[in-house]
C-alpha cells in the first residue's frame, strides 16, 4: 500500500516534525489543462523540476492535488513550505526537512550553517552527495523566500544530486537568477506559460466544475482573468453562487467579493489577527482573538475554503500568498490601537511558546522596549537577541539601548548586562563600554537588593575582564572578584563558544610582555579556574595548553608532552573545541620535532575532525591556521587553506575575531617566504605589525620581526634584517622561545651567528630536529591529508582529471554524475590556483611527496 505522504513544516514551538498532510475536499475539483498534464506526464522519473510563476497561478495546487497523486506507489512525499523569517532561521528548517531524507547529511548541514564562502563548497558536496534508499520527492514550496540565502550553484547541487532515489521540486514566484539549466540537467520546468489558460481552457475550467459557458462568455471571463487561476477560481466560487461574474477587475476587489464579504465578524477578526503570521494554529488564531478557542464555524471554514491549506502534522493553517496579502493589506487600514493590540498578543504567544527572538521583533516593531527588557534574554537560539531580516543588528541594539532610560535600565539590570554583552559579541567596543559603564553607576546605587546588586557587579566585572585582553592579571582579578560577587554561573557565557575566539596558539593570545612569561603561566593558572566555574567549564584545558607551548618553544618536549595530555583531557571533558584545535597543533608541532609520522598524521587528523564535529565558523578558520602552520613548518605550502595562500590580508577580517587575525598573519607570511615572494611580504608587515602591537602580542611580534628580517636578507638587505632580527631576539631569549627561530632557521641561521653565537647552539639544535622531522614526517602521512586544502572526493576528480580522463570517464570511475564531476574540478580549479587540466598535471607531477602515488583513484 502507499505510504501516506510526509510534511515537513514549521510548529508554533519551533520543532519540525514530519506527518500526513490532510485538507478539506473543495468545494469543486481543480482543473489542470491537457497540454499541461501532457508535460507532466514524465515528470514522475525526472530527476527534479522547477514550477516558476507568480502568485496565483496555482503552482502549490498543481503539485498538492494532481503530480502527488502521479506517483508510484511507497514513494514518500516530503513538502518543506518556506515563510518569511530570518536567514538563520531558514536554513534551519530546511536542514530539518533534508534530515528526513538523509539525516546525516541534514545534520552535516545544519552543524555547517549559513553557507558562505568557505563552506558553499561543502554544502554543495553534502546536497550532491545525498543517501535516499527509497522512491522520494522533496517539494521546496514558496522556494523564493530562501533563493536568496546562497548562490545558485547550491540549489544547482540540491537539483542535480547524485542519488537515484530522489527528485525535488522547487515551487517558487520567478527568481532573479536561475537555479540551474533546466534543459541541460534532465530537468523539467513549468513557467507562466504552461500554467496560465488559454480562452479555450478557461471555458473548460468551468465545464469541469458542471457550468457550460456561451462563447461569449468565455471571451468575457478570458479578457477578465487573462487565464490566471486565482482569478478564474474567484469568478468560478461567484459564478456558482449567483449565476455571474464577480464585478471586480483587481485581485484585491475580487478576493473582497468572493472571500471577505461572506465572512461573519468573528472569522474576520480571527484572520486579520492571524495576519502577521505565515501561517497558524486554531489554538495560536484563539489566543490571538482573545477567545477560549476558535468557533466552530470558523474552522469550518478554515478547512473548506480552497484559500488554505491545512497541515496535519502540526495544525498550521497556511493562507494563500495572495489571500494573506490582502490580509495584511485590511490589518494596515485598521485603527492604530487595534494593530498595536494585535501585535502585542502576536509578541506574547511567541514568548510563551519559546520563540523568543519573534518576541524580541514584535515587541521592537511596536517600540515598547520594556517589554524586550523583561524577556529571558540569556541563552537565546545561534547567541543572538534578534534576528530580523531588515534590520542591521548593531543598529537594532543601539535603538533599544538608546530608549531605555535610566528606570527602566533599573527595573532589568541582568537584561541591560545581556546587551552590553551582545555589543561586545558584534566588536561595537565603544557602545560597550559606553553601557558597562553605566551600568556600573546603577549598581553602585542602593535601590537594588544587596543580592541582586552584587549579582549586577559580578556579570559588570566579568564584561570588564574582556575589556582587558590580553592582561592575564588585570582580567584575572576582575574574574576572581566577579566569582565571589555572583555566587554562581554566569548568564552571559555559552560553554560551546570558542574561548580562543578562533585563535590556535594560548600562547600567542596572552604572552604579552618579554621576560614575564613564567609569571604570566603562573597567572594563568591561578586565575583561569575562576573563569571556568563562572562560565560552566568554557576555558578548560587552556592554561595547560599554554604552559605546553612555552615548554615547547624552549625545547622541553617531555615536559611540554605531559602538560599537553593535561590540556586535552581537560578540555575533552569540558566539550572546549576550540582549545582542542590547539592541542593538536601542539602535538603536530611536537611530532615533527621528533619526526614521528603517526603522530603527525593523527594530529592533522584531529584537526580535521574537531572542524567537522563542531563547524561553527571559528572552528573551521582555526582547523585551517593549524594545519597551514603545521604545513608552514614542513615547507608545504600550496597544502596550506587558499584563504590563507593567496590573501589578501584585508580580508581576514571577514573570517575571523581579530583576536585570531595574527595566526593568520603569520600562516600568510611563513607561505610568502616559502613560495620566494619576499616584497609582498615586506609590503603587508607593517599592518601585521600593527595589530599584534595592538592586541599585545609578544609571540606575533617575535614572529613578525623574523618573517621580515628573513625577507630583508632573500632581498640582499642585510643590515634591515639584522635591525628585525635584533628585535626578534629581545623578544625570543628573555623567556628562551627558540623554536620560532629554529622554524626559520634556513633563512636566518647566517645572522643569527653574526648577532648572538651564544644562543646558537641551542637555536641550531632545535632546528636539526626540525629538519630531521620534516623528512621523516611525510613519509608517515603520505595519504594522511589531501593537498591543496582538497576534499577526498576532489582530489579523486582531480587525480584522474590530471591524468586526462574526461569527465564522462570520470563520472563512471567514481559512481557519480557528469555535473558533479564539473562541481569538484571547479573546486579544485580554486583551492589548487589552477586553470586547466594540463596545470593539474603539473602540480600533481611537482609534488615532493608521494601522496598522489598512494592515493586511491576511483
Amino acid at each position: 500500500m502507499r505510504k501516506w505522504p510526509e510534511t515537513t513544516v514549521p510548529t508554533s514551538n519551533g520543532s519540525h516534525p514530519p506527518g500526513s498532510l490532510q485538507r478539506e475536499p473543495a468545494a469543486f475539483a481543480p482543473y489542470f489543462s491537457g497540454r499541461l498534464q501532457q508535460k507532466l506526464s514524465g515528470a514522475t522519473s525526472a530527476r527534479g523540476m522547477v514550477v516558476e510563476a507568480p502568485s496565483g497561478y496555482g503552482k502549490t495546487t498543481l503539485m498538492q492535488d494532481f503530480f502527488l497523486k502521479m506517483l508510484p506507489e511507497n514513494t514518500v512525499w516530503i513538502r518543506h513550505v518556506c515563510t518569511e523569517e530570518s536567514p538563520r532561521a531558514a536554513w534551519r528548517r530546511f536542514c530539518f526537512s533534508l534530515r528526513n531524507i538523509d539525516a546525516a547529511a541534514g545534520e552535516a548541514l545544519l552543524r555547517l550553517g549559513l553557507p558562505d564562502e568557505d563552506t558553499l563548497g561543502d554544502a554543495e558536496t553534502l546536497l550532491r552527495e545525498m543517501e535516499c534508499p527509497v522512491p522520494t520527492w522533496l517539494a521546496v514550496d514558496d522556494f523564493h523566500h530562501i533563493a536568496g540565502l546562497a548562490p545558485p550553484s547550491l540549489w544547482s547541487a540540491l537539483l542535480e544530486h547524485d542519488a537515484p532515489h530522489l527528485h525535488a521540486a522547487l515551487v517558487t514566484r520567478p527568481l532573479a537568477r536561475s537555479v540551474a539549466p533546466c534543459e541541460k540537467s534532465g530537468l523539467l520546468f513549468l513557467g507562466n506559460d504552461d500554467l496560465r489558460l488559454t480562452e479555450r481552457e478557461c471555458g473548460e475550467y468551468f465545464a469541469v466544475a458542471g457550468f457550460s459557458l456561451t462563447e461569449d462568455q468565455t471571451r468575457e471571463l478570458f479578457r477578465r482573468t487573462g487565464g490566471w487561476i486565482i482569478a478564474l477560481a474567484l469568478h468560478l466560487r461567484r459564478y456558482r453562487e449567483s449565476g455571474a461574474f464577480a464585478q471586480a477587475s483587481d485581485l484585491d476587489g475580487l478576493l473582497r467579493d468572493v472571500v471577505w464579504n461572506t465572512l461573519d465578524d468573528a472569522a474576520r477578526d480571527a484572520l486579520l489577527r492571524c495576519s502577521p503570521f505565515d501561517a497558524f494554529t486554531a489554538g495560536q488564531a484563539a489566543f490571538l482573538a482573545e477567545m477560549p478557542e476558535l468557533p466552530a464555524n470558523v474552522i469550518t471554514h478554515l478547512r473548506r475554503n480552497t484559500f488554505f491549506r491545512f497541515e496535519a502534522a502540526s495544525g498550521l493553517y497556511y493562507p494563500h500568498s495572495a489571500l494573506l496579502e490582502f490580509l495584511r493589506g485590511e490589518f494596515a487600514a485598521l485603527p492604530e490601537r487595534t494593530q498595536r493590540e494585535t501585535l502585542y498578543r502576536a509578541g506574547d504567544w511567541c514568548a510563551a511558546n519559546g520563540e523568543r527572538g519573534k518576541a524580541v521583533a514584535f515587541y521592537y516593531r511596536l517600540r515598547d522596549f520594556e517589554k524586550i527588557l523583561a524577556l529571558d534574554l540569556s541563552g537565546l537560539e545561534d547567541n543572538r537577541l534578534m534576528d530580523m531580516p531588515d534590520r542591521a543588528y548593531a543598529d537594532a541594539l543601539r535603538d533599544i539601548v538608546a530608549h531605555c532610560g535610566p528606570d527602566m535600565k533599573l527595573r532589568h539590570p541582568l537584561s541591560m548586562i545581556q546587551l552590553a554583552f551582545e555589543f561586545f559579541g558584534q566588536g561595537c567596543l565603544e557602545d560597550f563600554a559606553a553601557l558597562c559603564a553605566e551600568m556600573a553607576e546603577i549598581a553602585g546605587q542602593d535601590v537594588l537588593p544587596e543580592t541582586e546588586r552584587n549579582r549586577l557587579r559580578g556579570e559588570l566585572l566579568l564584561m570588564e575582564a574582556f575589556s582587558r585582553y590580553n592582561s592575564i592579571t588585570e582580567m584575572g582579578e576582575r574574574m576572581r572578584r566577579a566569582a565571589a560577587l555572583t555566587g554562581g554561573a554566569t548568564s552571559l557565557i555559552s560553554p560551546h563558544n570558542s574561548w580562543t575566539f578562533g585563535n590556535v596558539s594560548v600562547l600567542l593570545m596572552y604572552h604579552r610582555d618579554a621576560g614575564c612569561l613564567d609569571r604570566e603561566l603562573a597567572d594563568m593558572e591561578t586565575y583561569t579556574p575562576y573563569y571556568v566555574a563562572l562560565a560552566r567549564g568554557h576555558g578548560s584545558g587552556g592554561p595547560a595548553l599554554m604552559r605546553a607551548e612555552a615548554l615547547l618553544c624552549r625545547g622541553e618536549t617531555d615536559a611540554a608532552e605531559i602538560h599537553g595530555h593535561k590540556a586535552r583531557t581537560e578540555a575533552e571533558l569540558h566539550g572546549q573545541i576550540s582549545v582542542l584545535i590547539g592541542v593538536a597543533l601542539f602535538f603536530g608541532r611536537l611530532a615533527i620535532l621528533r619526526g614521528d609520522g603517526a603522530a603527525f598524521a593523527s594530529a592533522l587528523a584531529d584537526t580535521t575532525r574537531l572542524a567537522e564535529e563542531c563547524p561553527q565558523k571559528s572552528n573551521r578558520m582555526a582547523a585551517d591556521m593549524a594545519r597551514a602552520f603545521l604545513m608552514g613548518i614542513l615547507e608545504r605550502p600550496q597544502d596550506m587553506a587558499g584563504w590563507l595562500r593567496e590573501g589578501p590580508p584585508s580580508a581576514f577580517g571577514r573570517r575571523l575575531f581579530t583576536q585570531a587575525a595574527p595566526c593568520a598573519h603569520i600562516c600568510r607570511a611563513r607561505c610568502l617566504l616559502l613560495e620566494g615572494k619576499a616584497a609582498m611580504l615586506l609590503g603587508e608587515a607593517d599592518a601585521a605589525l600593527a595589530l599584534a602591537e595592538a592586541l599585545h602580542s609578544s609571540l606575533a611580534l617575535l614572529y613578525g620581526h623574523i618573517h621580515i628580517a628573513a625577507a630583508r636578507n632573500m632581498l640582499g638587505g642585510r643590515e634591515g634584517a639584522l635591525t628585525a632580527l635584533r628585535k626578534a631576539l629581545d623578544l625570543a631569549l628573555p623567556d628562551r622561545l627558540l623554536l620560532p627561530l629554529a622554524e626559520c632557521y634556513s633563512l636566518i641561521g647566517p645572522l643569527l651567528e653574526s648577532l648572538r653565537p651564544d644562543a646558537l647552539t641551542d637555536i641550531r639544535a632545535l632546528a636539526a630536529r626540525l629538519e630531521a622531522g620534516r623528512a621523516a614526517v611525510p613519509r608517515g602521512t603520505s595519504t594522511a591529508h589531501p593537498p591543496f586544502g582538497l576534499s577526498r572526493r576532489e582530489l579523486t576528480t582531480a587525480l584522474l582529471a590530471a591524468e586526462g580522463f574526461s569527465n564522462q570517464e570520470i563520472a563512471e570511475k567514481i559512481h557519480v554524475t557528469v555535473n558533479t564531476v564539473k562541481a569538484h574540478l571547479k573546486s579544485a580549479y580554486k583551492k589548487c590556483g589552477a586553470r586547466n587540466r594540463l596545470t593539474l598535471h603539473k602540480l600533481f607531477q611537482n609534488r615532493q611527496d608521494n601522496f598522489t602515488d598512494n592515493y586511491p583513484k576511483g
